[in-house]
């Protein structure tokens, strides 16, 4: 039987499954009566209590292996255990409608999914899971469930679950677990970015295979191409066993390039930058050789909070990572989210379409108070390293211009305050909507610097939303619209003498490199695991090679056309490679 997910984690791993049966909580909405109300928010308390004691003592054992680079994840899921909307919200639940801390707990924990399912952004939805993994935590230790451990395994597995926590993949001993497999989950899941540090195999969203393997059935996982084989037949076996051989290898081989300059066979210098969530993502830059910081998203400020994040909190933030990636780089995207996604920090009277209404820049001008606090935070921050800022989705030079002249405001402040500040950041433009990819000349003549949201401008360009299943398949990186897009982002940008980056998800597919190069494309910013990938292949082409195959493609008429003509050509061009198999992906949770 053949499973078909998402590949989240790469290798390839051969070897018995572990069925993690951890059973669900029955939650049930039983009333109470009054007299019970004080011992039943008690009885909350103390499995919060209980649940705060687990991950503290997660966290403290297993600090050694994970680093100070991860052990944030935890800290943040302590916090939510601490958040009043989250304990508050429960308890003001059991006392108004009288009911078990379960379905108290239960109704808070729904209200939580509603907003983050309106999150269009991908890896601010998968953060639902983390409150879902916190509560989950919470009902168990009510229930007096036994809270199950990966620690204590003594053979070699392969994990198979419903779902895993943050703190179960920082208890897998990497001795014995040897990958594993959910139902659930996304690419960029706290689970999942643990699992790529720790270099554990996973394969996510793979919707019922919990339902399909047994303890002790053999495996097969592909962690690139998100395949889980079930009982293979020995040629399937050796096939595979051929192919995991070539994959440590080939591992091997991209761990030498970390070190290696990024440029091209003919000598032409790139940069391969990486994009960051949080602070502690820093760690991950530095280890996979990217060339310096090339988005810092700095929603994570903002969110699961009640209050607007300060000025010295920002600057903190800020501060922390550009001293630590100096003297490359650091480019901060000012905040990125829209009114829905910010309940409780400022007045949202509510949108039928939010995707484009009232986010990004647009938010931020509606809001100069809040903007004023990010921009002087970033100001001072200048004054550490090397430091330039962007401005998320400008549709034209209105935008541009008020967010500049904002920016120039508190620069005068200020200085007439004596606080210290950078003078003359860099202050650039992120190219997210179509309008901005026509007129970039003009855009390009009052910018530092040009940097294109490729998530946001394929999906405004071709008019689908990348989270609805019903249309994602015709969320196409490589439709003929977009590839002129981007060489016309690249001519404006040559034509104004400013540098021009990529940073959205299509920088980091090592199967677009060459045709991005011969587009133009001098600058990538990608997850930082992405950066040897990319490396292996830009160094291994001529920039005169690249620009043939760009005329190439931008001739043919299709998506699929532009599709199989660059997987051949990057087949041919480099057989050996494995990397290919990843953008083969077919619809997570199928079986043939």
């Amino acid at each position: 039987m053949r499973l078909q997910g998402m590949g989240a984690s790469p290798g390839i791993v051969i070897g018995k499954a572990w069925l993690l049966n951890r059973e669900r909580v029955d939650v049930q909405t039983r009333t109470i009566p009054a007299e019970s109300v004080a011992s039943e928010i008690l009885r909350f308390d103390q499995a919060l209590a209980s649940s705060v004691e687990q991950l503290e003592t997660v966290k403290k054992q297993f600090s050694d292996r994970i680093g100070e680079s991860h052990s944030y994840i935890l800290d943040s899921h302590i916090l939510m255990l601490k958040d009043d909307m989250l304990t508050e919200g429960t308890r003001r639940v059991i006392r108004d409608e009288r009911i078990m801390a379960e379905g108290a707990l239960k109704k808070v924990l729904d209200k939580f999914i509603a907003i983050f399912n309106a999150i269009e952004d991908d890896y601010l939805k998968e953060r639902q899971a983390d409150v879902v993994h916190v509560a989950e935590r919470i009902l168990r230790n009510l229930a007096g469930h036994e809270q199950v451990t990966l620690a204590d395994l003594k053979e070699d597995v392969i994990v198979v679950a419903h779902d895993l926590t943050p703190a179960d993949t920082i208890q897998m001993d990497r001795q014995h677990v040897k990958g594993f497999a959910t139902d659930l989950g996304g690419k960029t899941s706290h689970t999942v970015i643990m699992a790529r540090s720790l270099e554990i195999p996973a394969v996510v969203g793979m919707r019922h295979i919990t339902a399909r393997v047994r303890t002790g059935d053999p495996l097969i996982l592909d962690g690139d191409s998100g395949i889980v084989i079930v009982h293979p037949d020995s040629q399937t076996f050796n096939r595979y066993l051929e192919k995991q051989r070539r994959f440590i290898y080939f591992e091997r081989e991209l761990h030498k390039l970390a070190l290696l300059p990024a440029e091209t066979k003919d000598g032409c210098k790139l940069r391969l930058s990486a994009n960051i969530e949080t602070p502690d993502d820093v760690c991950g830059v530095l280890e996979h050789g990217a060339d310096g910081v090339g988005l810092f998203r700095t929603e994570f400020l903002y969110l699961k909070r009640r209050e607007l994040p300060s000025e010295a909190e920002q600057l903190e933030a800020y501060k922390s990572v550009i001293e630590m990636v100096h003297p490359e780089p650091v480019t901060i995207r000012t905040l990125d989210l829209g009114g829905d996604k910010l309940i409780g920090h400022i007045p949202y009277s509510g949108e039928s379409n939010p995707s484009m209404g009232l986010r990004a820049i647009r938010l931020c001008l509606h809001h100069p108070k809040m903007f004023r606090t990010q921009l002087r935070a970033l100001a001072r921050a200048g004054v550490y390293g090397n430091l330039k800022i962007m401005f998320p989705m400008i549709s034209g030079l209105r935008e541009l211009r008020l967010a500049k002249e904002m920016f120039y405001r508190v620069c005068d402040e200020l200085r007439k305050e004596g606080v210290p500040f950078q003078e003359n950041i860099p202050l650039g433009s992120m190219i997210e909507v179509p309008s901005a990819a026509i007129v970039v000349d003009m855009i390009a003549a009052e910018s530092d610097f040009l940097s294109i949201g490729t998530n946001d401008l394929i999906q405004y360009a071709l008019a689908i939303d990348r989270v609805n299943e019903d249309v994602a398949y015709l969320y196409e990186p490589l439709h003929p619209a977009i590839m002129r897009m981007i060489r016309n982002v690249m001519t404006g940008a040559e034509a104004a003498d400013i540098p021009a980056a990529m940073c959205g998800e299509v920088a980091g597919e090592p199967l677009y490199a060459a045709a991005l190069l011969g587009l133009g494309l001098r600058d990538f910013s990608m997850n930082p695991v992405s950066v040897p990938r990319v490396k292996r292949v830009l160094r291994e082409v001529t920039v005169e090679e690249s620009k043939r195959l760009a005329r190439q493609i931008l001739q043919l008429s299709t998506a699929r056309e532009i599709e199989e003509y660059t997987k051949a050509y990057m087949r041919a061009r480099f057989p050996e490679a494995l990397m290919w198999e990843g953008a083969e992906n077919g619809n997570a949770g199928t079986e043939a």
